[in-house]
This record gives C-alpha cells, sequence and structure tokens, in this order.
C-alpha cells in the first residue's frame, strides 16, 4: 500500500492552501506566497508530499519558481504573520491547533532559506502557461524541527494560488 495513503488514513497527512492568490516572494527571510515550518523540539518530522502553483495572473516577465529550505536548524521560531488553514486528509476541517507544521501565506523565517528545486517557470504571454503545475516529492524533503520550507520566485515576481501537503510523523 502507498506510504503516503497509509498515513492518510491514521490522521498523520495535512494539506493547507491560500485562501486567494497570492504573491510569491524572492529568496528572503521575509516570506509572502507559501511557507512551511516545523517547531524546534516538536519531537516530528514533515514529509512533503506535494507542492503546488497556479498561476492567477501572467507575469511581465519570465517567472521561475522553486521550493526553497533553511540553511540552519534554529530554535528560533517562525513569525506567523498571515498563517493558512490547515486541513486533515481526514476531512476533519480546520485543524491548524492540533497539527505540529505550520503554512503561511506570509512569514519571517528563522534563517535565510536557499534554492533546493525549481518547479516550474510561468511565461509571460497573453494566456497563462502552464495552468497549473505541481511537483510530487514522495518524501524527498523532510522538514525537521527548527526547519522550514518556502515557494519563492526569481526573476519576475509570481502570482496565483499555492498549496503544500505533508505527512507528520515521530522523530
Amino acid at each position: 500500500m502507498d506510504w503516503f495513503l497509509e498515513q492518510a488514513r491514521l490522521g498523520n497527512v495535512y494539506t493547507a492552501c491560500s485562501a486567494g492568490a497570492v504573491t510569491l516572494s524572492t529568496v528572503s527571510t521575509t516570506c509572502t506566497g507559501l511557507s512551511l515550518s516545523n517547531s524546534y523540539g516538536s519531537g516530528k518530522l514533515l514529509v512533503l508530499k506535494s507542492i503546488s502553483f497556479a498561476p492567477s495572473t501572467a507575469p511581465a516577465g519570465a517567472a521561475p519558481v522553486g521550493i526553497c529550505i533553511h540553511t540552519a536548524l534554529s530554535p528560533t521560531e517562525t513569525t506567523h504573520t498571515t498563517p493558512m488553514v490547515v486541513h486533515n486528509a481526514l476531512a476533519a476541517g480546520n485543524v491548524s491547533s492540533t497539527c505540529v507544521g505550520k503554512a503561511d501565506a506570509s512569514s519571517t523565517l528563522a534563517s535565510t532559506p536557499l534554492w533546493w528545486r525549481a518547479i516550474g517557470q510561468v511565461v509571460a504571454a497573453s494566456s497563462i502557461t502552464p495552468a497549473k503545475y505541481k511537483e510530487t516529492l514522495n518524501g524527498d524533503l523532510i522538514i525537521l524541527p527548527g526547519g522550514a520550507m518556502s515557494l519563492s520566485y526569481l526573476t519576475t515576481a509570481a502570482v496565483g494560488i499555492v498549496s503544500v501537503t505533508w505527512a507528520e510523523i515521530a522523530q
């Protein structure tokens, strides 16, 4: 059986999605668009399943989008300026207060992130191409306690809807 399906059945899989269009930031501790953080000392690992970005506006130029990760684990907490609502895969409603992972549309990260993986590029045009892209990670990225990831752009600002899905397991 698929490991993420089993974790979902156990109530360990969570998803967060922006409430509307967000503008991604460049690689910075001041993050807008999407960040996912794991509190230092949480005792949990955040195992990422997928991240998606659906552009809502054609950018003025090429807008590569990618995943960035922390440069160091830190006991300093992420400042959650605009938290996202988190849902359990069991469709139990808003579970933002019961999960370890904190997803934000705006936050201040404890350390400056660095590029980890490109996931796509929005091309400036009268139509938005591609309409959506999704990076299936299936555990390629695990956020340790005191760590974080974010979605960022390079060159031209990217605007759209973002989402992230992860499993929380004991460390």
